[in-house]
Parts: C-alpha cells; sequence; structure tokens
C-alpha cells in the first residue's frame, strides 16, 4: 500500500489500559428523528462490550449538516474521551474528523458507510482549499468501510484517505415483514426504484412500443414527459416499494453515471424478493450479483440493450423465475443482518487488535 500523504494525520492507536482501570466508552453515531443518547448495542460491536468499554448510541437528527452542529457540541466531550467512535454517514464522519483534529482526542474513528450516493460533497475545486479541507474533514479517518470497491479509490483520490484504511464490506439487511399495498398494472410491469442518479429517460424509452407497463417510484417526480405505459409515484412507504418489486417482472436500476449512487439498497431487496433484475454495467454495482444468474446488466443510456433485457425475460418466464430463486438463496446467504454484522466485527476486531485494515479477504463468498 502506498505510504499516507504527509498532510494527513497517522492512524490514531488506543493504548491498552491496565486490567482494572476503566475502559473508554465506544459510541455509535446514528441519523434518526429524534435525538438522543442509549446504551443500546449493535450486534457487530458486542464484542467490544465484552471487553468492558461501555457502548453507547447517540442518535442525531436527520436535518442539514449545519443544524447537527449544535448537536455535536453537546457531545463534543463524550466523543473526544472515547476509545472508538463510529460513524455511518458522511457527513458526519467529516463532522467527527474535525471534531477529533480540533480537540487533538485519542479516539480512534471508523466509517462504517462512506458511499457516493449524494451531490453534495466537501470539496471546493480549488487543489490548496481542498488540501486543507480533506485534512481537517477527513484527516482522522482511522478507517472506511466502503459498499463497492470502486469507491475506496474515489475516496481516496478525493479526500486524501489513505487506500489503506479502506475495507469492503457489502450492504446488507432482512427483508422487513411490512404490509403493501401497491395497486399493480394490468399487464406485466418494470419497476426503477430510487433517490440517487437513476436514468428515468433511458428506462422510459425502452418501455416505448414495448407490450409492458413501467413504474418509477422516486423521491421527487421525473422531469420528462412519460410515455403513455409507464407510471410514476413519489415517496411511496417500503412495503409498498416491496410489494412492487415482488409482483415485477423484473427490477431495473439504470444509472445515470459511475460516479455516483449504483442502487445497492434496491438491488439487494429485489434479491431478497426472488426476482431478477436489469441494471447498469457499472463497478459499483458489480459486486452484488452474477450477470446471466441473478440479474441482466446493460450499457448506460442504451434503450435498446434495455429493451431487449425486459423483451427476453418477458419471453422466457421460468428463465426469470429461476434468477430470482437463484438470487433470493445468495441474498439469504450473504446479504443479510447477521452476515454484515459477522463480517464488519471481524474487520473491526483485526483493525483494533493488529492496527492492520483488511480490505477483502480472498476467503470471502463473492457474488461473480
Amino acid at each position: 500500500m502506498p505510504p499516507a500523504p504527509a498532510d494527513m494525520a497517522p492512524a490514531i492507536h488506543a493504548e491498552t489500559p491496565e486490567p482494572d482501570a476503566p475502559r473508554r466508552p465506544v459510541i455509535q453515531l446514528v441519523l434518526a428523528g429524534t435525538p438522543g443518547v442509549s446504551r443500546q448495542c449493535p450486534d457487530h460491536l458486542r464484542f467490544l462490550e465484552a471487553r468492558g468499554h461501555p457502548v453507547y448510541e447517540v442518535a442525531l437528527p436527520w436535518v442539514h449538516p449545519l443544524k447537527r452542529l449544535p448537536q455535536f457540541l453537546k457531545q463534543a466531550r463524550r466523543l473526544s474521551r472515547a476509545e472508538l467512535i463510529l460513524t455511518d454517514e458522511y457527513f458526519n464522519a467529516a463532522l467527527v474528523s474535525a471534531l477529533l483534529r480540533l480537540t487533538r482526542s485519542r479516539a480512534r474513528h471508523a466509517v462504517l458507510g462512506l458511499n457516493v450516493s449524494g451531490n453534495r460533497r466537501l470539496r471546493s475545486g480549488f487543489a490548496p482549499l481542498d488540501r486543507l479541507l480533506n485534512r481537517l474533514f477527513f484527516g482522522r479517518v482511522d478507517m472506511a468501510v466502503v459498499a463497492s470497491k470502486p469507491e475506496a479509490d474515489l475516496f481516496a483520490a478525493e479526500h486524501g484517505i489513505p487506500r489503506d484504511r479502506f475495507a469492503f464490506v457489502r450492504w446488507s439487511y432482512d427483508l422487513p415483514e411490512l404490509d403493501g399495498h401497491f395497486a399493480p398494472p394490468a399487464r406485466p410491469y418494470f419497476c426503477l426504484i430510487g433517490r440517487n442518479n437513476r436514468d428515468h429517460e433511458t428506462f422510459c424509452a425502452a418501455l416505448e412500443g414495448l407490450e409492458a407497463e413501467g413504474v418509477i417510484i422516486a423521491h421527487t417526480p421525473p422531469e420528462l414527459e412519460l410515455p403513455p405505459n409507464v407510471r410514476a409515484y413519489v415517496e411511496l412507504p417500503l412495503g409498498d416499494c416491496i410489494a412492487c418489486i415482488r409482483q415485477a417482472v423484473a427490477n431495473v436500476i439504470l444509472v445515470r453515471d459511475a460516479d455516483r449512487g449504483a442502487g445497492h439498497i434496491t438491488i439487494v431487496t429485489a434479491m431478497h424478493c426472488a426476482r431478477p433484475q436489469i441494471i447498469s454495467d457499472v463497478e459499483t454495482a458489480l459486486d452484488y450479483f452474477t450477470t446471466g444468474e441473478h440479474a441482466l446488466t446493460v450499457p448506460l443510456a442504451d434503450p435498446a440493450a434495455v429493451r431487449a433485457a425486459m423483451q427476453s425475460l418477458m419471453d422466457d418466464p421460468d428463465r426469470a423465475d429461476r434468477m430470482g430463486r437463484a438470487a433470493r438463496d445468495y441474498a439469504a446467504r450473504e446479504l443479510t443482518h447477521a452476515r454484515r454484522s459477522a463480517v464488519l466485527e471481524q474487520r473491526l476486531r483485526h483493525w483494533l487488535d493488529t492496527e492492520e485494515v483488511l480490505w477483502a479477504p480472498e476467503d470471502e463468498p463473492r457474488a461473480g
């Protein structure tokens, strides 16, 4: 691995206390509707609780990062005295890094979800200023977990985080049991669901003239005129989104570019729902499935390729169901809360015990 840049702080290594000395706390920062502090201990941190570290969950409001500052200031003393701080969001990670830098705290800082889903970044485009911003806001990221391998290279290049501080862990969860009230179209349909970086134009163009319907579920209304066989919904509940995927011919994830979010949450959800998928062929998505076995891949901005993939699944529904079952079986093994917790624990244990961040062990099961 290349050495850390000269203007970056080295990883901070906590001292080992005497056996009878009190252990410094471990703090996990999360975004939530109601701010507060609790003693909830997530599964991947129970080994630290067993070692005698009190584990706290500090919830911050889901608001603009600047509006979180009062909450951060309230917790500044607690955070600066911690053994380990864990964050799972870009701006929380940046604010913690700045706090640790300014207070000269010995606490270690691990980001368990550094991703490129949004457009807002802490950068100016002016190299000297960006070096200062990176030193303050990302110089105390001592370990960073990414959900796709290219994201490590993107963040290393953009924010100067040394490449050997990154670990790859797939985003995973257990599909919740929720009531869904989605009313499907009368004809077979394909769905495209997601907030960030979705290519609605290519989806709609692919469906023009196809004997099928299209369903878009987005954060805001699509910025184009929809063809007659495509309908759009805004901010449907998760249960409705799951019900929509379950009844579709296939889930479709088309992105505008390879530099932002690739729909990992939707990919994992559709796999648990036993549906095949049509996914843009971008590096940020490819660690979650095997092409041809779980999903079909298509080039960026290629309506003809998307239409051909849709038609092939409509022409062979048995194949579509086989792909869906294979995806469900893979997700049940590798894309669950228990699996992610176990991998996160293993990565954290190794880092805290050896001062080395594991990237992706060779024996880790891979999608393709």
